[in-house]
């Protein structure tokens, strides 16, 4: 409900409350043009994604955009046994079943396990498979 009674000093503390929150909210925007360039660049994927925002919220449009930029960069950072690895987990295969196919130890599988969910900051395989499907990963 709208306050008919705010003294000066209550105006002017929310006014510089505001001022700080905008100056945050310009920083988070240009940390996110600035991050999106980075991974565009990276991925060399010209035209998958824009800057242009048609409607809504810019801000968090960005920030959504920047939330799937980071999932996706830390899929990148798995080694190509750890992407077998997934693969043969998202396919449902135990870590015993793994450790046969691939030819190595039931041990240095769940240590790729860990290692992936290190890696794509997830804390059980539910989460792991989530991740693995939205990113359409093999």
């Amino acid at each position: 409900m709208l306050e008919l009674t705010k003294t000066t000093e209550q105006l002017q503390s929310e006014i510089t409350s505001l001022r700080q929150q905008n100056r945050a909210l310009m920083a988070q925007l240009t940390f996110h043009k600035k991050v999106f360039r980075e991974v565009h660049t990276v991925l060399g994927a010209a035209g998958e994604w824009s800057l242009q925002t048609t409607g809504g919220d810019p801000v968090n449009k960005l920030m959504a955009e920047n939330a799937e930029l980071k999932n996706q960069l830390k899929v990148l950072r798995l080694t190509g046994r750890e992407r077998e690895v997934l693969t043969l987990i998202v396919q449902g295969l135990t870590s015993r079943e793994i450790a046969v196919q691939l030819k190595i130890s039931k041990l240095t599988v769940d240590t790729h396990r860990k290692h992936i969910q290190q890696k794509l900051e997830v804390s059980n395989t539910v989460e792991l498979i989530k991740l693995a499907i939205l990113f359409d990963l093999p």
